[in-house]
């Protein structure tokens, strides 16, 4: 018992030491790993310092709304890598703001540009579409801009219209046509339903219906024979299709000033036949990513417009070959397969986008969605030019008739189809003794005549006009103001249009008689306004301005022929 009891404290005694030796073990085995790992953090430290040697460079980056949330979260993984270009370590520092402001700043003198309202000048732009950069200056961008996240533009529109659409196989073409007609939808099989109402939202957010509107746009010419984006609204096929878009089939106008996101509510609210709203632009990842129920997706067959979300490097004198590079490496590291994927999470498409609508740019989006709330009206307008000599006059590099002529001719080529036109002109015996002469009788636009159109028929004979001698106002307005009672339209604006650079001549009717048979003319029952354009200064002011206020005309003045002055008055007054 004795050995047993001395041989265990033997044992017990020799595990002390033992411990003892195996913490000072581990004690020294931390210290020198401490070292070692300080050594490693220092040698690490050197290396950044060595390649950044031209310290941190922040490259400021603007994005649309669209995608702020997924571009932004990837900016801080990208910054989190150290990337280093040109001995600089890169920060990227994004803000978020409207495509059409910063499209509309770029394209401007960027030494306008406001950062308290744009942020600083960035050297990558990611904006919602291509259309954005339609307009910028040439150069301001490096290389193709390549898509990181896109998504097409649709109409979101209860189940049961959805069906009927695309049974129907209803194209961007149709849409004007269904919204006018009283009977669009039931047409289509929905009877009840009215038209299509077709709200087009143009406050925050709601760049879809510009997009949809180009679709449209684009649907109204021969694809075979692009049409420049500028010109599009100045056809007279976009111009009677986005008329048709302005009003609904109950009259009211199909523009809202709300945002895409309340027009949807609106349309979720309610989508019975008796709605006032049918149908709303949004892109299909906006409306898969908005609160609202019961609402399907339809895209209109045709060629569809995409929020493709370009990446555009910006090559401008801000920017130099450090922040190109690194925004270059960035637009990589987005299009990685691990980092895209977030974009797919969020409902957009990644990769290349199929090819959609031709770009636009904001300006012409701009100009038709003015088109739309503003739309053209179906007028029967005379239109009786002065021709006199003094029309001769040098007015910028080509003479009064012709500048006239020309913005005539614009005005005449974009009527809607709709409309009734005619022309006349005035001198001095013209036609035997009289001083008019009427060169194309006023009727539908569109009418055949012979072998051509009445359209055709008033820019050839507008083309050919050429200054004559004497102004014999008087006696030519009040010929052109019979004719307008005799051939009166009911339904629509009556008016005579004269356009004049000079006072009556003609010494045989003075100003006062003049005014007082036209007084006697005026028939309640049949209105015909007489609007007055005047070129320069035309000492015979007083009386037409007599003579538009008789018979609730319009009197402007336009200081010059040339410039846009003086087409965007007859625009007015012909539209």
């Amino acid at each position: 018992m004795g050995e047993h009891r001395t041989s265990g404290g033997a044992r017990g005694i020799s595990k002390g030491p033992v411990i003892a030796v195996g913490t000072v073990v581990v004690m020294v085995l931390a210290v020198l790993g401490w070292f070692q790992l300080r050594e490693r953090i220092a040698d690490q430290g050197v290396e950044a310092a060595d390649t950044c040697v031209e310290g941190t460079a922040v490259i400021p980056v603007t994005v649309d709304p669209d995608v702020s949330s997924q571009i932004t979260r990837s900016a801080a993984d990208f910054t989190a890598t150290a990337p280093v270009v040109r001995d600089h370590c890169i920060s990227l520092e994004v803000t978020t703001h409207e495509s059409t402001q910063v499209a509309n700043a770029l394209a401007a003198d960027v030494a306008s540009w406001d950062d308290s309202m744009l942020g600083p000048l960035p050297a990558l732009w990611i904006p919602r579409s291509s259309d954005a950069l339609v307009d910028l200056p040439v150069g301001t961008v490096d290389g193709t801009p390549r898509s990181v996240a896109s998504t097409p533009v649709v109409l979101a529109v209860p189940g049961v219209v959805a069906e009927a659409l695309d049974a129907a196989d209803i194209g961007w073409a149709d849409l004007p046509r269904l919204q006018s007609a009283p009977d669009g939808m039931d047409t289509l099989g929905l009877p009840g339903w009215g038209g299509l109402r077709l709200r087009l939202p143009v406050g925050p957010d709601s760049e879809s219906s510009a997009a949809a509107l180009s679709a449209v746009a684009a649907t109204t010419y021969d694809s075979s024979t692009p049409v420049p984006a500028s010109e599009l609204v100045r056809r007279s096929s976009t111009a009677t299709a986005l008329s048709a878009l302005a009003t609904t089939d109950r009259g009211t106008p199909s523009t809202t000033t709300e945002s895409t996101d309340s027009a949807l509510g609106m349309l979720s609210r309610d989508s019975t036949p008796t709605s006032d709203v049918h149908a709303v632009p949004v892109t299909e990842q906006q409306l898969d990513a908005s609160a609202q129920s019961g609402l399907t997706a339809y895209a209109p067959s045709g060629t569809t417009p995409i929020a493709d979300h370009p990446a555009a490097i910006l090559a401008r004198e801000w920017t130099d070959e450090t922040s190109r590079r690194a925004a270059a490496q960035f637009v990589d590291f987005l299009r990685q397969p691990e980092n895209a994927q977030m974009f797919v999470d969020s409902g957009f498409d990644v990769g290349e986008p199929p090819s959609g609508s031709p770009a636009v740019g904001i300006a012409a989006q701009s100009a038709l969605v003015d088109a739309v709330l503003d739309p053209a009206t179906t007028r029967r307008v005379t239109t009786l030019l002065d021709i006199s000599g003094s029309m001769d006059t040098t007015e910028g590099s080509n003479t009064r008739l012709d500048n006239t002529v020309a913005a005539l001719d614009q005005q005449f080529g974009s009527a809607i189809d709709s409309s009734e036109l005619g022309l006349w002109v005035f001198s001095k015996d013209l036609d035997g003794t009289r001083a008019f002469r009427t060169l194309v009788p006023t009727g539908p636009i569109d009418e055949p005549i012979d072998s051509s159109t009445r359209r055709e028929q008033l820019i050839a004979a507008a083309g050919a006009v050429r200054p004559a001698t004497a102004t014999s106002t008087y006696e030519a307005v009040i010929a052109s103001f019979l004719d307008a009672q005799e051939t009166y339209s009911p339904g629509k604006p009556n008016s005579v249009l004269l356009v004049t650079d000079g006072p009556n001549d003609d010494t045989t009717i003075t100003s006062s008689r003049f005014l007082s048979t036209l007084s006697e003319m005026v028939d309640p029952t049949r209105p015909i306004t007489i609007d007055v354009v005047s070129i320069g200064t035309n000492s015979d002011g007083s009386t037409l301005q007599s003579m538009s206020d008789i018979t609730g005309g319009s009197f402007t003045t336009v200081g010059s022929s040339d410039g846009a002055e003086l087409p965007d008055l007859l625009r007015k007054l012909l539209h």
